[in-house]
């Protein structure tokens, strides 16, 4: 089975939540849904078995639905969950909103609203997924960045100005400056040398006009003195900045 879903379903009412099971499951075969009678079984079953995605009654004995919702948010923040009830007001809403709520829907007779509840679940664990997928590539990314052994340095263009978002720990040794230093002023007002601003401004206008850049020879200033480097870079989608990646060839032989 493809993506598989595995859902916990929490109503007090054992009838229900079996039927609720049964219908979730007719509707969308990824679905795998367990149920528990209680907040507390349903907490336990969280800790062995963490579900994709949670579907709660509101009101159950001992700890309602908002109550259970802040006990699951204590250690999963992201895990989704549905807050299904009988029983809709305004301050329920809000209060599960205020607790970190995905989604809030009211119990209806007859089998339609299984269908909205199937289609609510499916979306919010892909919504969950793909956050999760895109937060790992986030990671993965800031941590190639941080080991690239060339200096490499985020710029944003703020009226045609290259305004530096984060340098790598390469640039810092390279260049001499540390990140607090440079972070969100101009990068060429710190690299550019006197006499080299116009093929500096050459190069922001190939940039903004979302050119690439392969080893093109720049001379840049460093808190020890001029340096040549091999300046590439990768230009964002929108052309409003990129990456600026130095390969120091000062040394190099003729």
């Amino acid at each position: 089975m493809p993506n598989p879903i595995r859902v916990l379903c929490v109503d007090d009412d054992p009838d229900f939540a079996d039927l609720t099971a049964t219908y979730l499951e007719r509707r969308n075969g990824r679905f795998a849904v367990e149920t528990a009678t209680s907040p507390e079984r349903g907490l336990d079953l969280i800790e062995e078995r963490p579900p994709d995605c949670v579907v709660s009654d509101y009101e159950m004995p001992g700890m309602n639905g908002i109550e259970f919702l802040r006990a699951v948010r204590e250690d999963r923040s992201d895990l989704p969950f549905i807050l299904y009830t009988g029983k809709g007001s305004e301050e329920v809403a809000s209060d599960a909103i205020s607790a970190g709520v995905t989604d809030y829907l009211r119990k209806q007779s007859g089998t339609h609203q299984y269908a909205v509840l199937a289609n609510r679940v499916s979306n919010a664990v892909d919504q969950a997924r793909a956050e999760r997928r895109l937060q790992e590539e986030r990671r993965r990314f800031q941590l190639l960045f941080e080991r690239l052994t060339q200096p490499t340095v985020e710029v944003e263009y703020e009226d045609d100005e290259p305004i530096v978002r984060r340098v790598n720990p390469a640039f810092e040794e390279v260049f001499g400056y540390e990140a607090s230093e440079i972070v969100d002023d101009s990068l060429d007002a710190y690299i550019v040398p006197p006499g080299r601003e116009e093929g500096a401004s050459r190069i922001n206008q190939r940039v903004q006009a979302g050119e690439g850049l392969e080893s093109v020879e720049v001379v840049r200033r460093t808190t020890e003195g001029d340096r040549e480097f091999l300046l590439q870079n990768a230009v964002y989608d929108d052309d409003s900045g990129g990456f600026a990646i130095y390969t120091d060839v000062t040394d190099r032989e003729a």
